[in-house]
């Protein structure tokens, strides 16, 4: 069995459970071996789960490069409402962005400084890659706030959109999502 099988269905446990609720003998039992056969690749349950988060990571940060390429042409209003909806939708069928959230808004404890550092880079970089949208934005017009506070309060909608997804449900999701949008699209485009 490789360790790619094994991190898959780990991956896919603490989506559901979280790092509490997901044992070594219930990955093991998913993949179809025996729990020690898990210590022929990883060290431990702590080691298969920061390597998961690390993959995690790098996969969303190509999954944002991928998507402001593709949509480069459209305008930002386009660009950010469409990256919106993908959130929430992929939330209920993409268990790699459920991992993420559930296990970057309730770390384990013990873990909790290692997670938090590898949030926090991502975070950076994807707000970076915004910036630079939002710049672009700017300079033709399309917003009336700086760029850089635009794109932080954009980071604050899909971090409190994150949260509804992790605490709410859809409908209570899709509410709240289309109530701060438009009040957010009414700010950025707005002179003060």
């Amino acid at each position: 069995m490789s360790s790619q099988a094994i991190k898959q269905e780990a991956l896919n446990l603490f989506a559901l459970h979280g790092y509490e609720g997901t044992s070594l003998a219930d990955i093991a039992e998913q993949v179809g071996i025996k729990k020690q056969s898990i210590y022929a690749h990883f060290k431990g349950k702590d080691d298969l789960f920061i390597q998961v988060l690390k993959e995690t990571f790098a996969d969303e940060i190509k999954r944002e490069k991928e998507y402001l390429k593709a949509n480069a042409s459209h305008t930002l209003k386009e660009l950010l409402w469409e990256s919106l909806q993908n959130f929430t939708s992929r939330f209920h069928h993409d268990n790699r962005l459920k991992f993420w959230l559930r296990n970057t808004s309730i770390p384990p404890y013990h873990l909790y400084n290692e997670v938090i550092t590898y949030l926090y880079k991502y975070i950076d970089q994807v707000d970076q890659l915004y910036l630079d949208r939002f710049q672009h934005a700017f300079n033709e017009g399309e917003i009336e706030q700086d760029p850089a506070i635009a794109a932080m309060a954009y980071s604050s909608l899909v971090d409190a959109i994150g949260v509804e997804l992790i605490y709410g449900d859809e409908m209570r999701t899709n509410r709240k999502l289309h109530a701060s949008w438009q009040i957010y699209w009414l700010g950025v485009t707005s002179a003060v």
